[in-house]
């Protein structure tokens, strides 16, 4: 997992690998006042969607993971706090829907946490559980992100 803010994009490039760089440098050139919610298909298998939602506080947020795919989540507006802990033998897979490449979790106790405003990003690898959408230090607001989806055999 990584983190960090599109305004110091430039200086994170040696340290992302070129498809990572180039799909967080396109997330934040991206003039979302005409885009739609909904899914934009990249390169390959690779897709961005664009989403509307309300933070919840964490303890109604489910840890969840991926398998194929890298997510990178990107900011647009508002403000949200996401759970990362590695997988490992600790955790429980609880419900998994793998059509969806979506795995739900629990047995983990503590949690780093990002915080999330517009402009900062989070990439998460399939070794990443995380725990989006939890409410900010301004409590629960509507929030509008781009996650985009990196094959992991594309990265």
């Amino acid at each position: 997992m990584l983190a960090g803010d599109a305004a110091f994009l430039e200086q994170y490039r040696a340290q992302l690998s070129g498809r990572i760089f180039d799909y967080i440098q396109m997330a934040a050139a991206r003039d979302y006042m005409r885009t739609a919610d909904g899914r934009i298909q990249l390169q390959g298998e690779d897709y961005m969607n664009i989403e509307t939602h309300n933070t919840e506080p964490a303890v109604m947020r489910r840890m969840e993971g991926h398998i194929r795919f890298i997510d990178i989540h990107y900011l647009i507006s508002g403000e949200e706090w996401i759970g990362t802990v590695p997988r490992s033998e600790n955790t429980v897979l609880h419900e998994s829907f793998p059509e969806r490449d979506l795995y739900f979790y629990s047995g983990e106790k503590e949690e780093s946490r990002i915080l999330l405003r517009p402009g900062r990003f989070a990439v998460f690898y399939p070794v990443d559980l995380h725990r989006p959408l939890c409410a900010g230090t301004s409590g629960c607001c509507p929030v509008r992100k781009a996650v985009i989806k990196i094959k992991v055999n594309e990265a």
